[in-house]
């Protein structure tokens, strides 16, 4: 359950399940609508996980699964989640796909795995960018990065630290 900072990044480390699900709680807490979460990562780090644990910390009643022969689906909480699987998209896709129309809406928050696809389209986005790997076993490090106003992240850190 440790945490540093370098500069604007702020670094989380999760001993397993429990804890990488604890922190996605922590994000639901603190996010509001309109904001949008970028994960990347190995296949395999957790970012799944993450959105599974965020929707249900939203009150979600059905859970994200791995959304990569569906590339966006909508899950009904606290606030919307709209989650974005782009592993199997590429940027000529993305025209189609609508990511856009989602990025900013006040009524949830936007969830996108493999945002590298999305390329120009997410340019005005001012998404916090999770980068997960992988730490031996079920130990994964998260290094969060808020590109813009960085509040929700601090308050994140000061509850993950209790």
């Amino acid at each position: 359950m440790a945490r540093s900072k370098v500069s604007n990044i702020f670094k989380f480390k999760s001993s397993g399940p429990e804890e990488t699900a604890r922190l996605a709680g922590l994000f639901a807490g603190e996010l509001k609508g309109g904001s949008a979460l970028f994960l990347e990562g190995p296949i395999g780090s957790g970012k799944t996980f993450f959105v599974r644990a965020l929707a249900a910390a939203l009150g979600a009643k059905n859970l994200p699964v791995s959304a990569s022969f569906n590339l966006m689906r909508a899950y009904r909480g606290r606030l919307r989640l709209y989650h974005f699987d782009l592993f199997r998209a590429n940027e000529a896709d993305m025209e189609n796909i609508g990511l856009d129309e989602y990025l900013g809406r006040p009524d949830g928050i936007t969830a996108v795995e493999w945002p590298g696809a999305a390329g120009e389209m997410s340019a005005g986005a001012e998404p916090i960018r999770l980068v997960f790997g992988l730490a031996g076993g079920d130990c994964r490090t998260i290094k969060a990065a808020a590109a813009g106003d960085r509040r929700a992240l601090e308050a994140i850190e000061a509850k993950w630290l209790k």
